[in-house]
């Protein structure tokens, strides 16, 4: 008979400080490799023994996954959400920008929450606070985090549910990019999309550098037909 998979192992870090009345908090974004809309950000802390089966990666969820988990997790934690928009992420370049919205998230979660966390998990990201007050709890940055604490998994689908929802309702002031399916990323719609008008506010211009010099390009060359 199959053994049935089971998310045991995600709650390794967890397991081990709830057995000791203590918390943890995930930090995780989403957007970072957009073309256009915000980066989202996202603190959580689990409540304590709060588990489910369907609590993974957000990138592995379904639609209809994700909206469940995302139901579960606001009444089965605490968090809190960063929002920086494409003029941040222009200005700072979008490493600096994702430390910042994370950082924005943490700092309100912890000035919030009833339970502080005594370890703070964060995907990827090098995030300190040594220049706040808060600057005794541990913080750890682990590759693929989403993979390795329920915590971090459970910032990601905040993370990811909410910028799809603000991505989703800015679909209806920008409708000529489709920016509801593919939520700013990269897809051949979108670029076609940004060949045939003008980037509008949403946009990162830094991240159009490449694509708006092949439009000149092709504005140019068709000028001398």
């Amino acid at each position: 008979m199959k053994k049935e998979k089971t998310n045991l192992k995600l709650y390794t870090y967890e397991q081990k400080f709830w057995n000791k009345n203590l918390f943890i908090c995930g930090v995780d974004e989403v957007g970072r490799g957009c073309l256009a809309g915000p980066v989202v950000t996202a603190a959580a802390i689990l409540h304590k023994d709060a588990m489910h089966p369907q609590l993974i990666d957000s990138k592995q969820l379904t639609k209809t996954q994700l909206s469940s988990m995302y139901q579960w997790l606001i009444k089965n934690c605490t968090y809190s959400i960063g929002i920086n928009n494409a003029r941040i992420i222009d200005k700072k370049n979008i490493y600096q920008a994702t430390k910042l919205t994370m950082k924005q998230a943490l700092l309100h979660l912890l000035a919030t929450t009833p339970h502080q966390p005594s370890l703070i998990l964060i995907d990827a990201m090098p995030i300190t606070l040594t220049d706040t007050s808060y600057k005794a709890i541990t913080c750890t940055s682990l590759i693929k985090g989403e993979s390795q604490s329920a915590s971090i998994a459970a910032a990601s689908i905040i993370a990811k549910v909410t910028r799809d929802n603000i991505m989703k309702r800015l679909h209806n002031a920008f409708p000529c990019y489709n920016l509801q399916q593919h939520k700013g990323y990269a897809t051949a719609y979108h670029r076609s999309a940004l060949l045939k008008q003008q980037p509008s506010v949403l946009h990162r211009y830094t991240f159009l550098t490449k694509l708006l010099a092949q439009k000149d390009y092709h504005e140019q060359q068709t000028s001398f037909c």
